[in-house]
């Protein structure tokens, strides 16, 4: 079972990791997850810069809209003093109309004002209309609801009985000196108000407004003529109505402008000024800074998504290469290691390269194993065949021969010991004879070994070693070993060179019993011939010396293959 070190179980991650098996994909996710972050980053960053330029904007409007209302309240101041300095003129108190008529028109100075002054049954002064001209009659009281004497007025909008336009007026009532009330008012136009608002020099895109106390529109920047004397949108007449001080709100303008605006209200006349900016020109560049964000964002994504869809191809090309040249590693097919531009994939080729060669020495390795360890059984099996045939021929009894079988066994045993412990690579001589000896002699100085260092093959260490055992036993039961000052020794030497090289072994008792006679061969000698002679294809010269047996023994060290089998 395949199991991610990597990715944790459960979550998202769970039910994503069907979809994403492949290299491309999890590059892609991992540019989606790089960039995304980034552009909503982005995104904040957009939207913290158009909160602070709204605030900056609301600001700036709550001020103009301040400033607006003081521009009003000062023409209204001007309009006050006046009627302050006319209602205390002796000829209005003594209702000379004529005089007070002529101080009146001497004393306006606000461009487009005019004084009149009403009775209980009329209009007995109006300033606008040439002197001696006929005056209307009022037939109500209205316009003195709420005055009284000594207090001054800012009216709302009202259209004038002469004037027939939007006009506005500051009034207050008088008591002349019989005790009777007139009433008298400096008045102007709405147009009055409308250029005062348009002097104020407001960008072209911007609304400004000022309305009455009943949230009727007396002033406006724009389109004055289509909206003066109409109610403001009913957000405003309610804000108005609700004496709403000053404030900060989004709204829809007569003109179906979708507008953010500031209203400030005049402590003194009531009326409230405002100042509104399309919500377009906020949030343009907002929604600019917006379109670039997306547009760079968009095509970042694109590249990233092309160079991750690219890098992904890159990287799962050479490791699909890999997928086949591991199959024909399990093949055993040999392969080359190609560059691929990427050092860990190139590692992980050399890596199966090295372990495809690695593969196939082990291949030939054990196809060698198995060809040698068939020829050394065979080889095994022929030698215990032979000693069995060698034993059992002579006729002896059964005890006898079990003896003698199981000692040959026990001899190559031992030889084969040491060729377990160089894994079959070979034995030395001094090793093989020293395993012989070691039963017999516990007296090193009885038994001498002197000769170079040679490592024998393992077929040839088999053979040597029976050899051995049978010129050593001999030497223990009748040789110089059966006496206690007797000796064996063994020497060994190298001659010829490359195909031709021999050993030489001479193998020499000293100080046995005395031979009176040559003794008759018996199943020893008979051994060491058929070892030597036949099996390893070498010259045995057996000699029966009167102090004990010598023994010189010729073997060819040509490769095994070329040896008599």
């Amino acid at each position: 079972m395949r199991k991610s070190l990597a990715a944790p179980e459960g979550g998202w991650w769970k039910a994503a990791r069907p979809h994403l098996r492949s290299v491309r994909s999890r590059l892609l996710l991992l540019t989606l997850a790089l960039l995304l972050p980034a552009l909503a980053a982005g995104g904040l960053l957009v939207y913290a810069g158009y909160r602070h330029d709204r605030q900056a904007v609301e600001k700036h409007l709550q001020e103009t809209a301040r400033a607006l209302s003081l521009v009003v309240d000062r023409q209204f101041g001007q309009a006050e003093a006046l009627l302050w300095a006319l209602s205390t003129s002796p000829q209005l108190l003594e209702k000379d109309y004529a005089a007070f008529d002529a101080r009146a028109r001497a004393a306006i100075r606000l461009p487009g004002a005019w004084v009149s002054v009403a009775d209980d049954r009329g209009q007995v002064v109006n300033t606008r209309l040439p002197p001696g001209s006929p005056l209307p009659l009022i037939d109500n009281r209205d316009h003195r609801k709420g005055l009284t004497v000594g207090t001054l007025r800012v009216s709302n909008l009202f259209s004038g009985l002469v004037a027939k336009q939007p006009t506005v007026g500051i009034d207050t009532l008088v008591r002349t000196d019989d005790g009777s009330e007139l009433y008298i008012s400096v008045n102007m136009l709405a147009d009055t108000i409308t250029r005062i608002l348009a002097d104020q020099g407001l960008p072209p895109t911007w609304i400004g407004a000022i309305l009455d106390r009943n949230g009727t529109v007396v002033a406006r920047s724009r389109d004055a003529a289509q909206f003066v004397g109409r109610p403001a949108t009913p957000e405003n007449v309610e804000r108005v109505r609700a004496g709403m001080r000053e404030g900060v709100a989004e709204s829809i303008s007569l003109d179906g402008v979708q507008t953010l605006l500031a209203l400030a209200r005049s402590p003194g006349s009531g009326w409230s000024t405002i100042v509104a900016v399309p919500r377009s020109e906020i949030t343009a560049p907002a929604w600019r800074s917006a379109l670039y964000l997306a547009l760079a964002g968009g095509l970042l994504l694109a590249l990233g998504l092309a160079m991750a869809w690219k890098v992904g191809r890159s990287i799962a090309g050479p490791v699909m290469g890999l997928a086949g040249l591991a199959q024909h590693v399990g093949r055993g097919e040999p392969i080359t290691a190609p560059a691929s531009g990427l050092v860990e994939i190139d590692r992980v080729t050399d890596a199966l390269a090295s372990a495809s060669m690695q593969l196939q020495d082990a291949d030939r390795r054990q196809k060698l194993l198995i060809d040698e360890l068939n020829h050394r059984v065979k080889n095994t099996l022929a030698t215990v065949q032979s000693l069995s045939w060698q034993v059992m021929r002579q006729g002896v009894s059964p005890q006898v021969a079990h003896e003698r079988f199981q000692q040959r066994l026990l001899a190559l045993s031992r030889t084969h010991n040491l060729l377990n412990e160089t894994l079959w690579e070979g034995a030395s001589i001094r090793t093989i004879l020293e395993a012989e000896f070691k039963p017999y002699a516990a007296d090193s100085a009885r038994v001498r070994l002197d000769g170079p260092s040679v490592d024998l093959p393992a077929r040839l260490a088999v053979v040597l070693g029976m050899a051995f055992h049978e010129l050593a036993t001999n030497a223990v039961k009748y040789g110089a070993l059966s006496t206690a000052s007797g000796r064996v020794q063994v020497d060994w030497k190298l001659g010829g060179s490359g195909d031709e090289a021999v050993l030489v072994i001479d193998w020499c008792e000293v100080g046995g019993p005395a031979l009176e006679a040559e003794p008759v061969p018996g199943f020893g000698s008979r051994l060491l011939r058929q070892t030597i002679a036949h099996e390893l294809a070498g010259q045995l010269d057996l000699r029966f010396e009167r102090e004990g047996v010598c023994c010189t023994m010729t073997i060819s060290l040509q490769p095994a293959g070329r040896q008599a089998a």
